[in-house]
């Protein structure tokens, strides 16, 4: 780093240091926080304080050991970590979007599980890149290979890439500046095109930039290998790498899935996530915002958990806040949870949180990105122990 970015992360590190925890304080990470937000310090500091808040509530730390994957989403979401690409100090990273059963993946997996999964995988990569960055002393970032093999067009294609895809993905960018150097999007379709109209300007910039679009006649392989060695790319993306049962897709260490899911593994309603019907209704208008107050009492000193059900069919917004007295305005009180956009989906979603213990809980649902339509959300609040049982509150 030059003197000027060592400033900046010290001003970080400085200005965090009631957040920040020893896993996740490294002079790259804080970095990546500057670069992403064009050394902006007012900006950089707003988005990295709404990060550590946001480790916290996912306990993103300890999510590789204390989070097991998601049964469906390992076998038929696939994304694999290929290791060191032997050149820069970077990752090489292969996900077979063409492959994905995206409506299964949304009619079987609840919207927690989609987006924990998904921090988890990050997870993994950052731990990489952190043992990378600590071993050579200078920033790691990702090539990034989404191979859209098989891909074929549907109807419902748009309204789900930039839906629940775009939302997923933008998380991630939100969480997770700059992490990728180059991103291949390869064996593009021929009607890629109309799905970049529709992606495209819901990209930052400075992610734009980072994207190669190659077709499935196109010489990405020579492309690909420019930033990795040939000795480290799977050969089935052109390089010379095998695994250990001569497989070219290196499956053992990549999972791709060839099926679609059963039908059998979509969701029906249960005790956890009940029908849409057994839930709260609530209206939102356009560009509004509304807030649900609990109590739970202070007599209740075993740990607490909130349990939170949700359903959507649009994208929607969630925070939720803590403290003692149940007349303070939201920026009096402990965010718990920081204010995210959600991706609408078709399953009744089930979280269930650790929470600090007794007090005042808020929550606020959000409709403020939209101009025009009300959104309707229906959601049920509960809070348990540690055993799962409801124990007492009031909802004011």
């Amino acid at each position: 780093m030059n003197q000027s970015e060592r400033e900046f992360v010290n001003f970080l590190r400085s200005e965090c240091k009631d957040l920040l925890t020893d896993y996740y304080d490294t002079d790259f990470n804080l970095l990546r926080w500057a670069q992403g937000y064009g050394f902006n310090r007012e900006e950089a500091l707003a988005e990295l304080r709404r990060h550590l808040r946001f480790r916290q509530y996912y306990d993103l730390d300890n999510i590789l050991t204390n989070v097991p994957d998601h049964p469906i989403l390992k076998k038929y979401f696939p994304l694999g970590l290929v290791g060191e690409t032997g050149k820069d100090n970077q990752l090489l990273v292969i996900e077979c979007a063409g492959r994905i059963d995206l409506m299964g993946i949304l009619k079987s997996v609840h919207l927690s599980d989609f987006l924990i999964q998904r921090f988890k995988f990050q997870e993994k990569m950052l731990t990489a890149m952190n043992e990378m960055e600590r071993k050579h002393g200078t920033q790691c970032s990702v090539i990034y290979i989404l191979d859209l093999e098989g891909l074929k067009f549907d109807p419902a294609l748009i309204n789900i890439v930039t839906g629940p895809y775009r939302i997923l993905w933008a998380s991630v960018y939100t969480a997770y500046p700059e992490w990728i150097n180059t991103l291949f999007l390869i064996n593009a379709p021929s009607f890629m095109s109309l799905l970049w109209k529709a992606i495209g300007p819901l990209l930052p910039e400075r992610t734009r930039n980072k994207v190669r679009i190659c077709t499935m006649n196109s010489d990405w392989k020579t492309s690909v290998q420019k930033h990795a060695h040939i000795d480290n790319i799977p050969k089935h993306w052109g390089g010379n790498m095998v695994d250990k049962n001569g497989d070219g897709m290196c499956r053992d260490i990549l999972n791709i899935p060839f099926d679609s899911i059963p039908q059998e593994l979509y969701w029906i309603p249960n005790d956890e996530t009940p029908a849409i019907k057994d839930l709260i209704c609530t209206n939102i208008g356009a560009g509004k915002s509304t807030v649900f107050t609990y109590i739970v009492d202070k007599s209740v000193t075993e740990p607490v958990y909130i349990v939170i059900n949700r359903f959507c069919d649009r994208t929607f917004g969630m925070g939720i806040w803590h403290g003692d007295d149940e007349t303070s305005e939201l920026e009096e009180m402990n965010e718990l949870a920081p204010d995210f956009d959600y991706p609408g989906m078709p399953t009744v979603d089930y979280l269930r949180l650790r929470m600090p213990g007794a007090g005042v809980y808020k929550i606020k649902w959000g409709n403020e990105q939209a101009w025009i339509r009300s959104l309707t959300l229906y959601h049920r609040v509960r809070f348990q122990n540690e055993q799962k049982e409801n124990i007492k509150y009031i909802e004011i």
